[in-house]
């Protein structure tokens, strides 16, 4: 591949304000579109929902982050000649790259997302409703097993870079965890409710499973880059795959972004509402990192509707 070849990466659903995303889908004339897509496949309006929830991850919001995150790498590609040769997702952002792969197109995922949504909220009605994952930042591996040296039960669910962990326990833990955390000098982010990529959601694994039977998946136009093992997936049944196991399995960003480089990438393109990855040196440091969020739609003032990223 060319040595200036592009990437897109879609970020994981950080805490976003339903009503924000709602403002963003009438407002942006590609979000429009999209919109128009999800809510025929849904049969009824998504904005409705939107105007009354908050910052839960409900299947309208979550569809609303998805519509969002394409409307914007839409707007990026076009106007700054991005020319992608991959596409890749961390933990949620995996289901924008797959309609951006031509793996599923939208209405279908507007359909598995929302069936999938409902039977996780079933299931944690059920089981588990005493696990949450933390994450925390300026944990390296080395101080992060020493917090945990003797805490007792626990999962590494994600490794975003060398000091962004994503920790899975049970609650009643929590407050201990972040204690000494923060006399690590690490810093407690957000608590995601319910837990998520942990091998004890195995049973809420095997439910899903059923309704992934229902939707078929092409080969991917584009390779998506895998967020667990950093394998470029060129199949239809791998992409269903990488959804599928995303419940059970830990996000290993540092993999997707080793792969990236293996590949030729030179710019990443970090596309939707993003708190995190343009912040990970383990990117700002090895590519020209671009950002597409929702600020230049939203922001009654003049912005670049793409920015370059740095480290803070």
């Amino acid at each position: 591949m060319d040595a200036t070849s592009d990437a897109l990466l879609f970020p994981g659903m950080g805490p976003a304000r339903a009503g924000e995303l709602g403002r963003f889908l009438v407002i942006d004339h590609r979000a429009r579109r999209l919109l128009g897509v999800a809510e025929q496949s849904l049969g009824h309006s998504l904005l409705d929902p939107l105007a009354t929830e908050g910052e839960e991850y409900t299947e309208h919001t979550q569809l609303a982050f998805v519509l969002a995150c394409l409307a914007v790498a839409e707007r990026a590609e076009q106007e700054h000649g991005l020319d992608p040769v991959a596409v890749g997702g961390a933990s949620f952002g995996q289901r924008a790259a797959v309609v951006r792969s031509g793996a599923l197109p939208l209405a279908e995922l507007v359909r598995l997302i929302t069936r999938v949504a409902r039977q996780e909220r079933d299931y944690f009605t059920r089981a588990h409703q005493d696990l949450v994952s933390q994450f925390v930042v300026r944990v390296p591996d080395p101080v992060l097993a020493d917090v945990l040296d003797g805490f007792g039960e626990y999962e590494l669910s994600g490794r975003f870079d060398q000091d962004v962990q994503l920790v899975t326990l049970r609650e009643n833990r929590l407050e201990e965890f972040v204690r000494r955390v923060r006399a690590a000098g690490g810093y407690a982010l957000t608590t995601m409710r319910p837990a998520a990529h942990a091998r004890a959601l195995g049973p809420l694994r095997e439910e899903l499973a059923e309704i992934f039977t229902e939707f078929t998946f092409a080969d991917p136009a584009l390779p998506i880059v895998s967020d667990q093992d950093g394998e470029p997936l060129r199949t239809g049944g791998a992409v269903a795959g990488l959804l599928l196991e995303s419940t059970v399995t830990a996000v290993r960003l540092p993999e997707l972004v080793g792969r990236f480089s293996r590949l030729g990438i030179a710019r990443i393109l970090v596309a939707g509402p993003d708190h995190l990855l343009h912040r990970l040196p383990g990117l700002t440091g090895r590519f020209e990192l671009l950002r597409a969020d929702l600020r230049a739609v939203l922001s009654p003032a003049p912005r670049p509707r793409l920015s370059r990223a740095v480290p803070v």
